[in-house]
């Protein structure tokens, strides 16, 4: 049984280490970190056969591709997946719920408790199955952190007369006080489950759980946002004794009618279980007929999800993390492979026909032999005695250190029975289990340390170490088919098609780290390490050919352009100059907002692709600040690839992000906030900390998931408008039209809206607006447009996704900019219309209708939609009828008075689209179009 593993994406600007151990049955990922699926579309692989998922930590750092993984895992194939992680993890995957659920996936969740470590004893496995087993061990800091509360959260008001003081709270582990001391009368009555309690009580509220109530009721969440139930198997009938020839659909011999009956059942009593086979609907459908279930729920709770734990707007039970900063390393034992069968000696034994295949297979088998003097004797047979010395199982070890007060708990980790025989150097530990490989995922100074250096020394030399270290690993880009893209086009324009940011050297060599052992390399992105037969780790050629980034910008030939392309170029770069030279000439001056710079961070629909990532618009207000609109996941990636990460550089990402002064999100759908979570969990570690509140405008599920995941890993939220952190405007307190669905009665806390009208008044200050309102919008869930009006008379107008929508159009008239969506081509407006989504056409009249002067496209389900051929063409001042119409791009920078440029550009673009055409575009183009079109994007 061959296995292998490799890395599918290493520590860099846009990716943390994610390491995949695969069979030819089944995956097995270790940790998931945002763009972990776009690295897996780029390198051409799939999430097929995913078995199993494990965790070493429950921050950002290992966790925020998760919701696009579970999905597209679940758009592939129906399965059952294990899910193993800390303390937490059903606080996690609960907290999703509003976003992240399939009926063609469920989940077994296994939260690993940091106690063991206090036992002194030999983990048990966590997992285990026929491929391998695989042991935990919690890794805790020495020194107990300081909180990394703010002081205003230690205290949290939950509403509903519920005010949970953090220190007295339990771990999930912990029963509940309350529940073992109060006890009267009722108690003895028959006690509803939870799932009745939370549908017929209307004063039931899961944020007032403890204990194990809490933890059943997250998990109750989970089992109702994964719903798909494994077939059971087939009945078992009696196999057939003739076997079908080898490659051909004919029979060897006749077989029984009955027994070809039985084949036919199978598959006839058990259809496919791929996605496709199986109905996509919303989790919170309840069955509208009238059971009698739903008959006895209260009318009041018939809203929609109202029935359904995974549609509950009712917050989360706190959780406490009765661990602070610890991780988790994993150790997988492969397989034991049995020796070579030694056919001369089973000859020499006796062993023949059956006999000699029964042990083959690992059985004891006794039979009658020659005694040499005429008579019988009985003889027994093991395995051993005719097969060779078994190969000793296979080790992988995955090891998550983030700082050096972890050191010393992992290295005591390592001194049992088991866990020291794989930290040994003796041979016979080596035949009992050979650890070939050691991922190591080290945080700043761990990697130095002397202690950690006698540590990994301590293992077999053969062992292979592979280390992330931020300062001694490159930070190569990652996604090398958009790259390239980019390359090409800084050829037409460098200054709306600038380079990303990357570097193929590390700030120091890890050479000059002494004392590490002889097999220590750094983590590289798609290394492959077989583990039977035992090999090195190597790069994947098929994998690295795909690469035409990096080759291009060391050899200029590699960049050179057709010659239809480099016409196109030209054309249109010599339009542009002769536009440029007579608004010269004439003196024209510049308008409001035209240097208000827009820097598309993803332009796609409903998934990310090799190509596009998904919705994100950073708009750069000179003198005032950054307005992000939507962050899906993978937008900080997006974010440090455009800036850059070098503090050293007068314009780097973390100056952007200390410039961010509001973030808007237009509704719930994953691929439009996905990516606020890293966003916010990045901002808490800039030093010094910024000097003015983050305004996060959203809609209240998605504030709701964000409160609830900072339970696990602070963001930063503070209800103080004085404070630096990050405050609340819900997009219901700002419409428009003024309706307060979620008031709670002037609680003073988040949910409050006066507190949204007062925050929200704040942040017209800081960024000189006059006006700033969202307008409810036509998809299918509740979602905003927002419309801006600065003081210096321009006007902003951000459509999000919808339909064309009336409401918008009177908000946003006179638009200096209106970016709308344009999901659909104009020969998909039926389909436009069922998915509540816009045309290209239907968005250019809306820019119409608004009478606005720039329309910028985006949120595109192909890679470059067809663009009506009128607006390629330039008016007689340069500017085409109507709206100026242009075409967003990922990291395409423009400013707003120079959008006249791009379509001018369209055709050149379109050119240099055609010329990178690769393998796989095609099928790419028809699964972003069926994610568009799908009812959960």
């Amino acid at each position: 049984m061959n296995w292998s593993t490799t890395v599918y994406t290493s520590l860099s600007s846009d990716t943390e280490p994610s390491i995949v151990v695969t069979f030819d049955s089944a995956k097995y990922v270790f940790n998931v970190g945002e763009n972990t699926t776009r690295a897996v579309l780029q390198s051409g692989r799939g999430w097929k056969k995913v078995k199993g998922i494990f965790l070493t930590d429950l921050g950002t750092k290992r966790t925020s591709g998760i919701p696009g993984m579970l999905m597209s895992i679940a758009d592939a194939s129906a399965r059952k997946i294990d899910f193993v992680g800390p303390t937490g993890l059903l606080h996690l995957l609960a907290s999703m719920r509003l976003y992240t659920f399939r009926n063609t996936v469920c989940l077994n969740p296994v939260e690993v408790s940091s106690t063991l470590a206090s036992t002194g004893g030999d983990p048990t496995p966590v997992y285990n199955d026929s491929n391998i087993a695989v042991y935990s061990i919690p890794i805790l800091p020495t020194t107990p952190p300081a909180s990394t509360l703010q002081p205003e959260d230690e205290v949290m008001d939950l509403g509903e007369d519920l005010t949970l003081k953090r220190k007295r709270d339990l771990s999930p582990d912990q029963p509940s006080k309350r529940l073992q001391t109060e006890v009267d009368s009722s108690a003895l009555a028959p006690t509803p489950s939870l799932l009745d309690r939370f549908r017929d009580d209307v004063s039931f509220s899961s944020a007032s759980l403890t204990g194990n109530e809490a933890q059943d009721w997250r998990r109750l969440v989970i089992d109702h946002m994964f719903t798909w139930k494994e077939p059971p198997p087939p009945p078992k009938k009696e196999p057939l004794r003739k076997k079908l020839k080898k490659g051909k659909g004919v029979l060897a011999e006749p077989v029984e009618e009955h027994l070809l009956e039985a084949v036919s059942f199978t598959s006839a009593t058990h259809p496919s279980t791929d996605a496709e086979s199986l109905p996509q609907i919303p989790h919170w459908a309840e069955d509208p007929t009238g059971s009698a279930e739903t008959s006895k729920v209260s009318v009041s709770r018939r809203a929609k999800g109202a029935l359904n734990p995974a549609g509950s707007m009712n917050r989360l039970p706190v959780f406490v993390d009765p661990s602070p900063k610890s991780t988790l390393a994993y150790v997988v034992v492969g397989p034991r492979v049995r020796g070579k069968f030694d056919a001369k000696r089973a000859e020499e034994l006796g062993l023949q026909g059956r006999l000699r295949g029964r042990v083959a297979k690992g059985e004891t088998v006794t039979f009658m032999v020659d005694d040499g003097n005429g008579g019988k004797v009985e003889r027994v047979v093991k395995p051993e005695d005719c097969l060779g010395e078994q190969e000793s199982p296979g080790v992988v070890i995955v090891l998550d250190v983030p700082t050096q007060a972890h050191i010393d708990s992992l290295t005591s980790s390592f001194s049992g029975t088991f866990l020291g025989s794989l930290r040994s150097k003796g041979a016979e530990d080596r035949k009992r289990h050979a650890v070939h490989i050691i991922y190591h995922f080290l945080g700043e100074g761990v990697l130095e340390d002397n202690r950690y250096k006698v540590f990994m020394n301590g293992f077999a030399d053969e062992t292979h170490h592979l280390v992330t270290s931020r300062h001694h690993i490159p930070d190569p880009l990652t996604f090398t088919s958009a790259g390239f893209s980019q390359l090409r086009l800084n050829q037409l324009d460098a200054e709306i098609f600038p380079l990303p940011k990357y570097n193929t050297s590390p700030r120091a060599d890890l050479s000059v780290v002494t004392g590490l052992p002889t097999n220590t390399s750094i983590l590289r992105a798609n290394t492959w390490t077989e583990m039977r037969p035992r090999k090195p780790p190597a790069a994947e050629e098929s994998i690295q050919n795909r690469d035409k980034f990096h080759p291009a910008v060391t050899s200029p030939d590699l960049l050179a352009l057709p010659l239809a392309t480099l016409g196109r170029f030209a054309e249109a770069q010599e339009q542009v100059q002769s536009i440029l030279a007579e608004r010269e000439k004439v003196g024209k001056e510049s308008r409001p907002g035209d240097d208000v710079v827009v820097v598309p961070l993803g332009t796609s629909s409903a998934v990310s692709s090799r190509y596009r990532n998904v919705s994100g618009m950073l708009v750069q207000i000179p003198g005032r600040g950054n307005l992000l609109l939507d962050a899906g996941e993978g937008t900080w990636g997006q974010l440090a690839r455009y800036f850059g990460t070098d503090e050293s550089q007068p314009s780097n990402v973390w100056e952007a992000l200390r410039e961010l002064k509001c973030i808007f999100i237009s509704h719930g759908h994953a691929d439009h906030h996905a990516g606020v979570a890293k966003i916010l969990a990045m901002r808490r570690q800039l030093n010094p900390p910024p000097t003015t509140p983050l305004y996060l405008i959203g809609v209240y599920s998605v504030q709701l998931y964000l409160r609830e995941y900072s339970d696990i890993e602070n963001l930063g939220f503070s209800d103080d408008t004085s404070s630096n952190g990050v405050l609340t405007v819900l997009n219901d307190a700002i419409n428009v039209k003024q309706r307060n669905k979620y008031d709670s009665s002037g609680g003073g806390d988040w949910r409050d809206m006066t507190c949204s009208h007062r925050a929200a008044e704040a942040l017209c200050e800081i960024l000189g607006l006059l006006t700033l309102n969202t307008v409810e919008v036509r998809h299918r869930t509740k979602a905003f447009g927002l419309v801006l009006e600065h003081r210096d008379g321009w006007r902003l107008v951000y459509s999000g996704d919808t339909m064309p929508a009336n409401n918008l159009v009177q908000a946003g008239q006179g638009a200096t900019l209106l970016i709308h969506e344009a999901t659909m081509g104009d020969d998909q407006e039926e389909m436009a219309h069922r998915k509540a989504h816009s045309t290209i056409g239907q968005a250019i009249n809306i820019g119409k209708q608004m009478h606005a002067e720039n329309v910028l496209l985006t949120h595109f389900s192909s890679r470059y939609p067809h663009m009506p051929e009128y607006l390629a063409q330039p008016h007689e001042d340069g500017v085409a009828a109507g709206p100026t119409v242009a075409l967003a791009l990922d990291h395409a920078r423009t400013r707003v008075g120079d959008l006249w440029k791009m379509p001018l550009y369209f055709r050149a673009i379109e050119q240099s689209f055609w010329d990178t055409k690769e393998e796989g575009d095609e099928e790419e183009e028809k699964e972003l179009l069926q994610a568009s079109a799908g009812q959960l994007e």
